[in-house]
């Protein structure tokens, strides 16, 4: 499993940055295991460009929707420099049915992203410091009906998706799926759930949420630095939401 694209997410992060080093193997559990890659149509997020993504939210627009660290009181953001470091490549699935759920953290899923920005979000509002979460978020720019398209797959793929097989870097991986119960009515759309590596039990488990808002999407891949079950703080997508929804009002 290649991580050393993500590091770059760390840079200049401290204190900081040494805990989420030693996390990335389980964020990186559903995401880009041996690099990125793809043509899924999204720009790379250090050089972003005024492209616009049809009924949906252009590439410069998306990029400054992004949280930043001024946004949500003990949290700190580390944007991607490149999007290498958000998504990995096509994962086929042994399960037709759990397809969709490989496909959130690909950038060759079923329903392409016309632009995507990411960023390494760090939530220190705990006082007990075992409870600190890391999240690797990407957020992401539609065709007109396709980000529901993607929501509605996942919602259908989770009701009988459980567990399912597929090959990285040639090594076999079977990954486990549990349905959680969204935290907050957050966006048009939510889902969230818990994916893991079979093999290494809950230590490299993590929660996924996904929100819709409009013809955009933002994913969270989330853990506790003490890998005991994760939650997302609400402040943290509510924010986001809100900055999404400006993001898609027209100039």
């Amino acid at each position: 499993m290649r991580i050393r694209a993500r590091s770059r997410l760390l840079a200049g992060s401290g204190r900081t940055a040494a805990v989420a080093a030693a996390l990335l193997p389980a964020l990186a559990l559903t995401a880009a295991c041996g690099g990125g890659g793809g043509k899924s149509g999204a720009s790379d997020t250090g050089t972003p460009q005024n492209v616009r993504a049809s009924g949906a939210v252009s590439t410069v627009n998306l990029t400054q929707a992004l949280l930043t660290s001024k946004d949500v009181s003990d949290v700190q953001v580390l944007p991607a420099g490149s999007k290498e470091q958000l998504l990995g490549p096509r994962q086929l699935t042994d399960a037709p049915a759990c397809q969709p759920v490989a496909d959130q953290w690909s950038s060759q899923p079923a329903h392409p992203r016309q632009v995507y920005a990411g960023a390494m979000v760090t939530d220190t509002a705990a006082q007990d410091k075992k409870a600190k979460t890391i999240s690797l978020s990407v957020v992401a720019s539609y065709k007109a009906g396709e980000a529901k398209a993607v929501l509605d797959d996942l919602t259908a793929a989770l009701k009988t998706c459980t567990s399912y097989n597929t090959t990285r870097n040639g090594t076999a991986t079977t990954f486990t799926v549990h349905a959680v119960a969204p935290g907050g009515g957050y966006g048009d759309q939510q889902v969230a759930y818990t994916i893991g590596d079979k093999a290494k039990g809950t230590a490299g488990q993590v929660l996924v949420t996904v929100i819709r808002v409009g013809d955009t999407t933002a994913a969270y891949e989330t853990l506790r630095t003490d890998h005991t079950p994760a939650t997302l703080r609400a402040a943290i997508p509510q924010k986001q939401v809100a900055k999404l929804r400006e993001a898609a009002k027209p100039n």
